[in-house]
Protein backbone atom coordinates (compact mmCIF):
# COMPACT_ATOMS: atom_id res chain seq x y z
CA UNK A 1 0.00 0.00 0.00
CA UNK A 2 1.30 3.35 -0.69
CA UNK A 3 0.74 6.36 1.64
CA UNK A 4 -0.37 9.62 0.39
CA UNK A 5 -1.65 13.06 2.34
CA UNK A 6 -4.23 15.47 0.99
CA UNK A 7 -4.24 18.76 2.44
CA UNK A 8 -7.38 20.67 3.03
CA UNK A 9 -7.74 24.29 2.12
CA UNK A 10 -9.65 25.76 5.13
CA UNK A 11 -10.98 22.32 5.46
CA UNK A 12 -12.16 21.20 8.90
CA UNK A 13 -12.34 17.84 9.33
CA UNK A 14 -13.57 17.54 12.85
CA UNK A 15 -17.35 18.89 11.58
CA UNK A 16 -16.79 16.52 8.80
CA UNK A 17 -16.06 13.70 10.83
CA UNK A 18 -19.07 14.56 13.59
CA UNK A 19 -21.50 15.10 10.49
CA UNK A 20 -21.16 12.56 7.75
CA UNK A 21 -19.34 9.56 6.49
CA UNK A 22 -17.60 11.25 3.52
CA UNK A 23 -14.98 13.13 6.10
CA UNK A 24 -12.20 15.10 4.15
CA UNK A 25 -9.76 13.16 5.58
CA UNK A 26 -5.73 13.77 5.44
CA UNK A 27 -4.40 10.98 6.03
CA UNK A 28 -5.15 8.27 2.87
CA UNK A 29 -3.92 4.36 2.76
CA UNK A 30 -4.39 2.96 -0.47
CA UNK A 31 -4.53 -0.61 -2.37
CA UNK A 32 -3.61 -1.49 -6.27
CA UNK A 33 -6.72 -3.42 -5.58
CA UNK A 34 -8.43 0.26 -5.29
CA UNK A 35 -9.50 -0.09 -1.32
CA UNK A 36 -8.85 2.94 0.57
CA UNK A 37 -8.54 3.43 3.95
CA UNK A 38 -8.78 7.12 5.83
CA UNK A 39 -8.33 8.72 8.51
CA UNK A 40 -9.09 12.39 9.92
CA UNK A 41 -9.61 13.68 13.67
CA UNK A 42 -9.30 16.92 15.86
CA UNK A 43 -7.51 17.14 19.45
CA UNK A 44 -8.46 20.14 21.53
CA UNK A 45 -8.06 21.59 24.74
CA UNK A 46 -9.49 24.79 26.84
CA UNK A 47 -8.64 26.54 30.14
CA UNK A 48 -12.13 27.47 31.63
CA UNK A 49 -13.77 29.71 34.06
CA UNK A 50 -16.80 29.57 35.32
CA UNK A 51 -18.63 31.49 38.13
CA UNK A 52 -22.29 31.25 38.96
CA UNK A 53 -24.44 32.75 41.56
CA UNK A 54 -28.09 33.05 43.16
CA UNK A 55 -28.65 29.69 43.93
CA UNK A 56 -26.70 27.49 46.41
CA UNK A 57 -26.73 23.72 45.86
CA UNK A 58 -28.76 21.18 48.07
CA UNK A 59 -28.78 17.49 47.82
CA UNK A 60 -30.97 16.14 45.69
CA UNK A 61 -33.99 14.80 47.47
CA UNK A 62 -36.89 12.42 46.35
CA UNK A 63 -40.52 13.13 47.00
CA UNK A 64 -44.28 12.64 46.03
CA UNK A 65 -44.56 15.33 43.81
CA UNK A 66 -41.32 15.40 41.56
CA UNK A 67 -38.74 12.63 41.29
CA UNK A 68 -35.22 12.85 43.22
CA UNK A 69 -33.70 12.24 39.44
CA UNK A 70 -34.25 16.13 39.19
CA UNK A 71 -31.51 18.18 40.84
CA UNK A 72 -33.33 21.03 43.06
CA UNK A 73 -31.41 24.35 44.14
CA UNK A 74 -32.57 25.99 47.45
CA UNK A 75 -32.08 29.62 46.54
CA UNK A 76 -31.71 32.18 49.44
CA UNK A 77 -34.57 34.60 48.33
CA UNK A 78 -37.49 32.64 47.60
CA UNK A 79 -39.91 33.65 44.74
CA UNK A 80 -43.27 33.98 46.25
CA UNK A 81 -42.61 31.72 49.09
CA UNK A 82 -40.98 29.50 46.79
CA UNK A 83 -37.17 28.20 47.61
CA UNK A 84 -36.97 25.09 45.81
CA UNK A 85 -35.82 25.08 42.05
CA UNK A 86 -36.25 22.29 39.94
CA UNK A 87 -32.64 22.15 37.29
CA UNK A 88 -33.86 19.45 34.51
CA UNK A 89 -31.87 20.30 31.45
CA UNK A 90 -29.26 22.21 33.53
CA UNK A 91 -26.76 24.57 31.85
CA UNK A 92 -24.76 25.42 34.64
CA UNK A 93 -23.48 24.90 38.24
CA UNK A 94 -24.46 26.25 41.33
CA UNK A 95 -22.64 28.30 43.22
CA UNK A 96 -20.06 27.62 41.55
CA UNK A 97 -16.67 29.36 41.19
CA UNK A 98 -14.27 27.06 39.11
CA UNK A 99 -11.31 26.67 36.82
CA UNK A 100 -10.20 23.33 34.62
CA UNK A 101 -8.67 22.15 32.09
CA UNK A 102 -11.39 20.41 29.94
CA UNK A 103 -12.33 19.11 26.15
CA UNK A 104 -14.35 21.79 24.68
CA UNK A 105 -17.93 21.01 23.48
CA UNK A 106 -16.48 18.86 20.46
CA UNK A 107 -14.88 15.70 22.22
CA UNK A 108 -11.07 14.33 20.92
CA UNK A 109 -12.22 12.29 17.75
CA UNK A 110 -9.86 9.65 15.73
CA UNK A 111 -12.03 8.57 12.36
CA UNK A 112 -11.60 5.88 10.13
CA UNK A 113 -13.32 5.15 7.00
CA UNK A 114 -12.91 2.24 5.12
CA UNK A 115 -14.22 2.07 0.64
CA UNK A 116 -14.63 -0.47 -1.01
CA UNK A 117 -13.81 0.03 -4.76
CA UNK A 118 -16.93 1.31 -6.85
CA UNK A 119 -18.53 -1.92 -8.52
CA UNK A 120 -21.39 -1.76 -10.40
CA UNK A 121 -22.20 1.89 -9.99
CA UNK A 122 -21.93 1.44 -6.33
CA UNK A 123 -19.91 2.76 -3.83
CA UNK A 124 -19.70 1.15 -0.20
CA UNK A 125 -17.62 2.03 2.80
CA UNK A 126 -17.56 1.58 6.59
CA UNK A 127 -17.24 4.28 8.92
CA UNK A 128 -15.77 3.99 12.90
CA UNK A 129 -15.64 6.75 15.03
CA UNK A 130 -13.58 7.11 18.23
CA UNK A 131 -15.01 9.97 20.42
CA UNK A 132 -13.38 10.98 23.72
CA UNK A 133 -11.52 13.71 26.03
CA UNK A 134 -8.88 13.84 28.71
CA UNK A 135 -11.14 14.58 31.92
CA UNK A 136 -11.60 12.40 35.18
CA UNK A 137 -12.99 14.91 37.28
CA UNK A 138 -11.38 16.42 40.01
CA UNK A 139 -9.35 12.65 40.60
CA UNK A 140 -6.12 12.75 38.89
CA UNK A 141 -6.68 9.00 38.53
CA UNK A 142 -10.01 9.28 36.76
CA UNK A 143 -10.54 8.19 33.32
CA UNK A 144 -11.68 10.20 30.11
CA UNK A 145 -14.42 7.69 28.43
CA UNK A 146 -14.40 6.26 25.49
CA UNK A 147 -17.79 6.87 23.30
CA UNK A 148 -18.11 5.13 19.83
CA UNK A 149 -20.23 7.44 18.03
CA UNK A 150 -20.34 6.36 14.95
CA UNK A 151 -19.94 3.06 13.46
CA UNK A 152 -22.21 2.35 10.28
CA UNK A 153 -21.62 1.54 6.43
CA UNK A 154 -23.16 3.12 3.43
CA UNK A 155 -23.74 2.58 0.21
CA UNK A 156 -24.37 5.23 -2.87
CA UNK A 157 -25.56 4.96 -6.06
CA UNK A 158 -27.65 7.22 -8.45
CA UNK A 159 -30.08 6.53 -5.79
CA UNK A 160 -28.63 9.01 -3.54
CA UNK A 161 -26.78 7.19 0.06
CA UNK A 162 -28.51 4.75 2.40
CA UNK A 163 -26.46 4.58 5.86
CA UNK A 164 -27.35 1.77 8.35
CA UNK A 165 -25.60 2.09 11.59
CA UNK A 166 -25.29 4.74 14.23
CA UNK A 167 -24.19 8.03 13.38
CA UNK A 168 -25.47 11.63 13.54
CA UNK A 169 -29.42 12.35 13.82
CA UNK A 170 -31.33 14.62 11.23
CA UNK A 171 -33.58 16.56 13.29
CA UNK A 172 -31.92 19.50 14.88
CA UNK A 173 -28.56 18.27 13.48
CA UNK A 174 -28.47 21.78 11.28
CA UNK A 175 -27.82 24.03 14.63
CA UNK A 176 -25.05 22.19 16.33
CA UNK A 177 -23.28 22.15 12.96
CA UNK A 178 -23.34 25.91 11.86
CA UNK A 179 -22.64 27.02 15.88
CA UNK A 180 -19.45 28.29 16.12
CA UNK A 181 -19.28 27.32 19.84
CA UNK A 182 -19.10 23.25 18.17
CA UNK A 183 -15.14 24.66 18.35
CA UNK A 184 -15.36 26.37 21.68
CA UNK A 185 -16.71 25.65 25.35
CA UNK A 186 -19.94 27.54 26.13
CA UNK A 187 -22.15 26.70 28.44
CA UNK A 188 -20.95 23.73 31.42
CA UNK A 189 -22.51 21.87 34.07
CA UNK A 190 -19.05 23.03 35.57
CA UNK A 191 -15.70 24.22 34.73
CA UNK A 192 -14.36 20.86 36.61
CA UNK A 193 -16.57 18.40 35.06
CA UNK A 194 -15.89 15.29 33.79
CA UNK A 195 -17.01 15.22 30.29
CA UNK A 196 -17.34 17.76 27.41
CA UNK A 197 -19.02 21.10 27.94
CA UNK A 198 -22.37 22.19 25.94
CA UNK A 199 -22.09 24.85 23.76
CA UNK A 200 -25.55 26.21 23.10
CA UNK A 201 -27.05 22.61 24.04
CA UNK A 202 -29.98 23.42 25.45
CA UNK A 203 -29.67 27.18 24.44
CA UNK A 204 -31.08 27.63 21.20
CA UNK A 205 -31.18 23.88 19.83
CA UNK A 206 -32.24 20.84 21.48
CA UNK A 207 -29.43 18.17 21.02
CA UNK A 208 -29.80 15.56 18.28
CA UNK A 209 -26.99 13.08 19.30
CA UNK A 210 -25.19 9.94 17.53
CA UNK A 211 -28.31 7.27 16.91
CA UNK A 212 -28.79 3.73 15.82
CA UNK A 213 -30.62 4.30 12.18
CA UNK A 214 -31.15 3.58 8.77
CA UNK A 215 -31.09 7.16 6.79
CA UNK A 216 -31.99 7.78 3.03
CA UNK A 217 -30.52 10.76 1.01
CA UNK A 218 -31.88 11.59 -1.73
CA UNK A 219 -29.28 12.60 -4.88
CA UNK A 220 -30.65 16.30 -5.15
CA UNK A 221 -33.14 18.34 -6.99
CA UNK A 222 -31.02 20.89 -7.80
CA UNK A 223 -30.34 23.11 -5.21
CA UNK A 224 -32.62 20.89 -2.94
CA UNK A 225 -32.30 18.16 -0.47
CA UNK A 226 -34.04 15.66 1.13
CA UNK A 227 -33.32 13.25 4.32
CA UNK A 228 -35.28 10.45 5.42
CA UNK A 229 -34.21 7.54 8.24
CA UNK A 230 -36.43 5.59 10.81
CA UNK A 231 -33.82 5.68 14.63
CA UNK A 232 -34.26 3.47 17.14
CA UNK A 233 -36.75 4.69 19.49
CA UNK A 234 -35.72 6.60 22.77
CA UNK A 235 -36.90 6.39 26.32
CA UNK A 236 -39.00 9.54 26.91
CA UNK A 237 -38.44 11.04 30.21
CA UNK A 238 -40.13 12.64 33.31
CA UNK A 239 -39.46 14.98 35.70
CA UNK A 240 -40.64 11.94 38.13
CA UNK A 241 -39.11 8.75 36.97
CA UNK A 242 -42.31 7.12 37.57
CA UNK A 243 -44.35 8.60 35.02
CA UNK A 244 -40.96 7.75 31.86
CA UNK A 245 -42.42 6.53 28.85
CA UNK A 246 -40.27 3.28 27.96
CA UNK A 247 -42.12 1.18 26.03
CA UNK A 248 -40.84 1.65 22.92
CA UNK A 249 -43.21 -0.48 19.89
CA UNK A 250 -42.66 1.66 17.21
CA UNK A 251 -39.50 3.29 15.53
CA UNK A 252 -39.14 6.86 15.35
CA UNK A 253 -39.21 8.94 12.20
CA UNK A 254 -36.74 12.16 11.35
CA UNK A 255 -36.80 14.43 8.45
CA UNK A 256 -34.89 17.25 6.40
CA UNK A 257 -35.97 19.05 3.42
CA UNK A 258 -32.83 21.72 2.55
CA UNK A 259 -31.96 24.15 0.16
CA UNK A 260 -28.61 25.64 -0.79
CA UNK A 261 -28.11 28.39 -3.27
CA UNK A 262 -26.52 31.82 -4.59
CA UNK A 263 -29.20 34.48 -4.86
CA UNK A 264 -28.05 38.27 -6.09
CA UNK A 265 -24.95 38.89 -6.36
CA UNK A 266 -22.86 36.40 -4.67
CA UNK A 267 -25.76 36.01 -1.31
CA UNK A 268 -25.16 32.44 -0.63
CA UNK A 269 -28.28 31.31 0.75
CA UNK A 270 -28.64 28.27 2.85
CA UNK A 271 -32.59 27.15 4.26
CA UNK A 272 -34.09 23.88 6.34
CA UNK A 273 -36.70 22.32 7.90
CA UNK A 274 -36.61 19.05 9.90
CA UNK A 275 -38.88 17.24 12.27
CA UNK A 276 -39.27 14.17 14.36
CA UNK A 277 -42.06 11.90 15.26
CA UNK A 278 -42.33 9.23 18.24
CA UNK A 279 -45.10 7.54 19.52
CA UNK A 280 -44.15 5.67 22.82
CA UNK A 281 -46.46 3.59 25.25
CA UNK A 282 -46.57 4.05 29.48
CA UNK A 283 -45.58 0.53 31.18
CA UNK A 284 -48.59 -0.56 33.25
CA UNK A 285 -47.18 0.70 36.19
CA UNK A 286 -46.75 4.33 34.59
CA UNK A 287 -50.08 4.55 32.99
CA UNK A 288 -51.52 3.24 36.76
CA UNK A 289 -50.14 6.51 38.10
CA UNK A 290 -51.00 8.41 35.64
CA UNK A 291 -55.05 7.94 35.97
CA UNK A 292 -54.34 8.03 39.84
CA UNK A 293 -53.34 11.51 39.39
CA UNK A 294 -55.95 12.16 36.69
CA UNK A 295 -58.38 11.53 39.55
CA UNK A 296 -58.68 7.49 38.92
CA UNK A 297 -61.62 7.65 36.82
CA UNK A 298 -60.24 6.03 33.91
CA UNK A 299 -60.09 2.16 34.04
CA UNK A 300 -57.38 -0.65 32.56
CA UNK A 301 -56.76 -0.15 28.85
CA UNK A 302 -58.54 2.85 28.38
CA UNK A 303 -57.44 6.49 28.74
CA UNK A 304 -57.73 9.12 31.84
CA UNK A 305 -61.05 11.28 31.29
CA UNK A 306 -59.99 14.73 33.08
CA UNK A 307 -59.07 17.74 31.02
CA UNK A 308 -56.27 18.17 32.66
CA UNK A 309 -54.60 14.44 31.65
CA UNK A 310 -56.73 12.68 29.17
CA UNK A 311 -54.45 9.95 27.90
CA UNK A 312 -52.37 8.04 29.97
CA UNK A 313 -51.58 4.87 27.48
CA UNK A 314 -49.08 6.49 25.59
CA UNK A 315 -47.41 9.82 23.98
CA UNK A 316 -46.59 11.54 20.83
CA UNK A 317 -43.29 13.18 21.21
CA UNK A 318 -42.80 15.86 17.91
CA UNK A 319 -40.38 18.32 16.88
CA UNK A 320 -39.81 20.72 14.17
CA UNK A 321 -36.79 22.73 13.04
CA UNK A 322 -35.86 25.72 10.81
CA UNK A 323 -33.27 27.78 10.03
CA UNK A 324 -31.27 29.60 7.44
CA UNK A 325 -27.65 30.85 7.09
CA UNK A 326 -26.94 33.29 5.05
CA UNK A 327 -23.19 34.57 3.51
CA UNK A 328 -21.81 37.71 1.89
CA UNK A 329 -18.12 38.58 1.43
CA UNK A 330 -16.55 38.31 4.73
CA UNK A 331 -19.94 38.35 6.76
CA UNK A 332 -22.13 34.89 7.83
CA UNK A 333 -25.70 35.34 9.61
CA UNK A 334 -27.20 31.63 11.40
CA UNK A 335 -31.22 32.16 12.68
CA UNK A 336 -32.52 28.93 13.60
CA UNK A 337 -35.54 28.03 15.36
CA UNK A 338 -37.41 24.73 16.85
CA UNK A 339 -40.37 23.72 18.62
CA UNK A 340 -41.50 20.17 20.27
CA UNK A 341 -43.86 18.45 21.82
CA UNK A 342 -42.78 15.81 24.66
CA UNK A 343 -39.33 16.47 23.14
CA UNK A 344 -36.95 17.56 26.11
CA UNK A 345 -35.52 21.22 27.16
CA UNK A 346 -31.67 19.77 26.51
CA UNK A 347 -31.34 16.79 24.74
CA UNK A 348 -34.41 15.42 22.94
CA UNK A 349 -36.08 13.20 24.70
CA UNK A 350 -34.61 13.62 28.31
CA UNK A 351 -35.38 14.86 31.32
CA UNK A 352 -38.33 17.44 31.05
CA UNK A 353 -39.60 16.05 28.07
CA UNK A 354 -43.03 15.00 30.14
CA UNK A 355 -44.41 16.50 33.49
CA UNK A 356 -44.81 14.44 37.01
CA UNK A 357 -48.22 12.66 35.22
CA UNK A 358 -46.18 11.75 32.18
CA UNK A 359 -48.10 15.07 29.92
CA UNK A 360 -45.71 16.32 27.11
CA UNK A 361 -44.48 19.99 28.18
CA UNK A 362 -44.15 22.14 24.82
CA UNK A 363 -40.50 23.72 24.44
CA UNK A 364 -39.28 25.82 21.60
CA UNK A 365 -36.24 27.73 21.07
CA UNK A 366 -33.65 29.11 18.90
CA UNK A 367 -30.25 31.50 18.22
CA UNK A 368 -29.06 33.92 15.96
CA UNK A 369 -25.28 34.30 15.07
CA UNK A 370 -23.19 36.45 13.15
CA UNK A 371 -19.61 35.95 12.54
CA UNK A 372 -17.42 38.02 10.33
CA UNK A 373 -14.01 36.92 8.45
CA UNK A 374 -10.93 39.18 8.52
CA UNK A 375 -8.79 37.39 6.65
CA UNK A 376 -5.28 35.95 7.43
CA UNK A 377 -7.47 33.16 9.27
CA UNK A 378 -9.11 35.57 11.73
CA UNK A 379 -12.67 35.29 12.64
CA UNK A 380 -15.26 36.61 15.64
CA UNK A 381 -18.65 35.85 16.16
CA UNK A 382 -21.21 36.64 18.62
CA UNK A 383 -24.37 34.82 19.31
CA UNK A 384 -27.68 34.51 21.32
CA UNK A 385 -30.17 32.33 21.92
CA UNK A 386 -32.46 30.15 24.35
CA UNK A 387 -34.68 27.61 25.10
CA UNK A 388 -37.85 28.00 26.40
CA UNK A 389 -40.82 25.67 28.61
CA UNK A 390 -44.30 25.98 28.78
CA UNK A 391 -46.37 25.11 32.42
CA UNK A 392 -48.25 22.08 32.06
CA UNK A 393 -51.73 21.93 33.88
CA UNK A 394 -49.57 19.65 36.39
CA UNK A 395 -47.24 22.42 36.74
CA UNK A 396 -49.43 25.08 37.53
CA UNK A 397 -51.01 22.82 40.43
CA UNK A 398 -47.80 22.62 42.52
CA UNK A 399 -46.60 25.72 43.51
CA UNK A 400 -43.93 24.35 45.74
CA UNK A 401 -41.80 23.63 43.10
CA UNK A 402 -40.30 26.80 40.52
CA UNK A 403 -40.04 24.89 37.63
CA UNK A 404 -37.26 25.80 34.72
CA UNK A 405 -38.82 28.39 32.01
CA UNK A 406 -36.07 29.74 30.25
CA UNK A 407 -32.01 28.96 29.43
CA UNK A 408 -30.38 31.85 27.50
CA UNK A 409 -26.60 32.48 26.49
CA UNK A 410 -24.93 35.61 25.04
CA UNK A 411 -21.70 34.52 23.73
CA UNK A 412 -18.71 35.73 22.27
CA UNK A 413 -15.81 34.37 20.26
CA UNK A 414 -12.94 35.22 18.44
CA UNK A 415 -10.25 32.50 16.47
CA UNK A 416 -7.12 32.41 14.48
CA UNK A 417 -6.45 29.54 12.24
CA UNK A 418 -1.99 29.27 12.32
CA UNK A 419 -2.36 26.73 9.20
CA UNK A 420 -4.62 24.35 8.31
CA UNK A 421 -4.19 21.79 11.19
CA UNK A 422 -4.09 24.46 13.75
CA UNK A 423 -6.84 27.11 15.65
CA UNK A 424 -6.35 29.33 18.18
CA UNK A 425 -9.44 30.06 20.10
CA UNK A 426 -10.75 32.57 22.73
CA UNK A 427 -14.34 32.95 24.15
CA UNK A 428 -16.37 34.32 26.77
CA UNK A 429 -20.27 34.63 27.90
CA UNK A 430 -23.13 34.85 30.08
CA UNK A 431 -26.21 32.20 31.04
CA UNK A 432 -29.24 32.77 32.38
CA UNK A 433 -31.71 30.25 34.31
CA UNK A 434 -35.25 31.74 34.84
CA UNK A 435 -38.05 29.74 36.72
CA UNK A 436 -41.77 29.94 36.31
CA UNK A 437 -42.67 31.27 40.10
CA UNK A 438 -39.62 34.09 39.28
CA UNK A 439 -36.23 34.12 40.68
CA UNK A 440 -33.06 33.38 38.39
CA UNK A 441 -29.62 31.71 38.57
CA UNK A 442 -26.92 33.64 36.27
CA UNK A 443 -23.38 32.31 35.19
CA UNK A 444 -20.45 33.91 33.47
CA UNK A 445 -18.08 31.16 31.39
CA UNK A 446 -14.86 32.14 29.94
CA UNK A 447 -12.55 29.61 28.00
CA UNK A 448 -8.64 29.92 26.18
CA UNK A 449 -8.09 27.03 23.57
CA UNK A 450 -6.71 25.44 20.90
CA UNK A 451 -7.65 22.54 18.20
CA UNK A 452 -5.18 20.73 16.50
CA UNK A 453 -6.87 19.21 13.01
CA UNK A 454 -5.90 16.11 10.92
Amino acid sequence: MKISKKLAVAAIPAVMALASTTADSKILLMSQEGWEVSFDGAANAFVMHQSSDAVQAQSARSDNSVAGSSTFFQASDGASGVTSFVNYGGVMGSGTDSTGIVTGLLPNVWGMTLKAPTTNGLDMQARLGLYTHMNGGNNSLGNGVLNIRETNFSVSGSFGTVLIGRSLGIHQSKPILNDMLLFGVGAAPGADNSGTTLGRIGLGYLYTDFQPQMTWTTPGIGPIGIKIGIFDPNDVISVKSAADATENVSPRVEAEVSYSGTWLTGLGVDLWVDGSFQNTEFTAAAAGACRSDSGGVASAGSSGTTASHKNCDDVDSAGVGFGTKLSYDMFSLVATGFYGSGMGMRGQHSEGALDAVGKPIQTYGGYIQGTADFGQGTSIGYSFGGNYASQTGDDLNDTHIAEVSSQTMHSGMIWHNVNDNFRLIAEGGFVEQGYHLGGSAEDTFGGVGAFFFW
